[in-house]
């Protein structure tokens, strides 16, 4: 667990980045957040083998998550999958909406309630309308908030070392 919380603190550093592009290295950052957050989440029996990370709307990861491809995850080979609509979830362990669906939101979180995926994004107010993990950038930090309730309904068990790390954990709609 001590790895845990010294692999976190690291990923909470500054988001920006001496050499390099600063939109890349925060979606690098937060690709290495989402292999954590699938590491220190429970979900019930996954029948595939493989674990699903999906990533649904326009990708602003720009090729962040392919260092995640030859990663496990709870023993299961990681496997990243773009997918184009909420009812294709159903094969995700863990979903990322992307920013480019804000405006559908209201539509998505309703659908995704049938599957038991740890739904994150970067959507303002994202943990307030239903999702699971949001994340935030504060004093050019990456930060992120949970809402237990939305884990609890969708299956999911959250560390609670994860938990401890979280700027904001939420409870009830």
């Amino acid at each position: 667990m001590l790895y845990l919380c010294c692999t976190l603190l690291t990923l909470l550093a500054p988001c920006g980045s001496q050499a390099g592009d600063p939109v890349q290295e925060e979606y690098r950052v937060k690709a290495a957040f989402l292999y954590n957050f699938a590491r220190f989440t429970n979900w019930p029996a996954n029948e595939t083998g493989t674990f699903h990370l999906c990533i649904l709307g326009i990708n602003p990861f720009d090729g962040a998550v392919d260092s995640l491809r030859d990663k496990t995850v709870h023993d299961q080979p990681l496997s990243i999958v773009h997918i184009t609509s909420a009812m294709e979830a159903a094969q995700c362990q863990l979903l990322y909406i992307s920013p480019s669906l804000a405006g559908q939101l209201n539509e998505i979180i309703p659908v995704l309630g049938r599957f038991p995926a740890l739904t994150v994004s970067d959507i303002d107010g994202f943990i307030g309308r239903g999702g699971i993990i949001g994340f935030l950038v504060i004093d050019d930090r990456i930060r992120f908030e949970i809402n237990i309730t939305a884990a609890s309904e969708a299956g999911l068990s959250i560390s609670s070392k994860l938990l401890s790390l979280a700027t904001t954990v939420k409870s009830g709609r």
